[in-house]
């Protein structure tokens, strides 16, 4: 009589939703995206700022943009991005134009979208896994970059006031951080951290981040600050979707299997739980 009544309550149990049976890098983008939020601000950035690379970064960012924009002159930073685009002859600005248009957002998701539908139906779940937390990390960053450029309002090197910050509803307006350069690198850290075993994968992505980030400088659209900030925050955002992922995945990993269990006279069928104690 006991294992019809298993087997009875085995029926009556209803089924896990399919979203929870799935790996985190195929569970619903969006969602993840809004929980994201509270991970980055309540435990990922805190947790960041211990980090001296990334708050020693982080800080001469935000100061030398600070320095400028408090100057009449721009400072040391239009200084810089003078030097840097002056310097910049025909064959750099073509290569900047080529650059800065695949580091346009939309270019990069478009990118994105056909890695993931290629490695999907290659069967490559690294691949897909990578791509779509890419595009997490995109997304995530496409936030705070809208978020930190309306409010800091800070004129492009091309503006009136070039380098000051809280000009709001100015089209010249919009240069801190460097969106090209956030997006660049929120994408390279992802691809960094997943294919950390292949040593030219964390060169390559981070190499191709710093070129669109210069790109920006070649062409006089950012100050150095934009980009340095820019990209250490993307950076930054990406190891954080990898991090939670990662965190995600060992939470919902289930310490054993179901397995079928035969009665003791072989008679009926149940079920069991099966785990291996290490």
């Amino acid at each position: 009589m006991i294992v019809p009544l298993l087997l009875a309550v085995a029926t009556a149990v209803p089924p896990k939703p399919a979203e929870a049976d799935r790996p985190y890098w195929r569970t619903n983008l969006f969602k993840r995206v809004v929980f994201d939020q509270k991970f980055l601000v309540t435990r990922w950035w805190p947790q960041e700022i211990q980090n001296p690379y990334f708050s020693s970064a982080l800080v001469a960012g935000v100061a030398l943009a600070a320095e400028s924009g408090g100057q009449e002159g721009g400072g040391h930073d239009l200084a810089w991005e003078s030097s840097l685009s002056g310097g910049a002859g025909p064959g750099v600005q073509n290569a900047s134009h080529v650059l800065t248009k695949l580091g346009n957002g939309t270019t990069i998701a478009a990118m994105l979208g056909i890695t993931y539908l290629s490695a999907r139906h290659a069967h490559d779940d690294r691949l897909a896994e990578a791509s779509s937390l890419a595009t997490e990390s995109l997304l995530d960053a496409g936030i705070w970059i809208l978020l930190i450029k309306r409010a800091t309002g800070r004129e492009r090197p091309s503006g009136l006031d070039a380098g000051s910050f809280f000009h709001y509803g100015n089209p010249a307006s919009g240069s801190f951080p460097s969106g090209h350069a956030m997006g660049a690198f929120a994408v390279a850290s992802v691809f960094a951290e997943e294919y950390r075993d292949h040593r030219w994968v964390p060169w390559f992505s981070y190499g191709l981040a710093t070129l669109v980030g210069g790109s920006r400088l070649a062409l006089g659209r950012h100050f150095p600050a934009d980009v340095i900030v820019g990209g250490v925050l993307g950076a930054s955002i990406g190891r954080g979707v990898v991090a939670r992922s990662r965190e995600e995945e060992t939470r919902h990993r289930m310490p054993g299997t179901i397995v079928p269990v035969v009665g003791p006279e072989g008679d009926g069928l149940g079920v069991g739980w099966h785990y291996t104690w290490k």
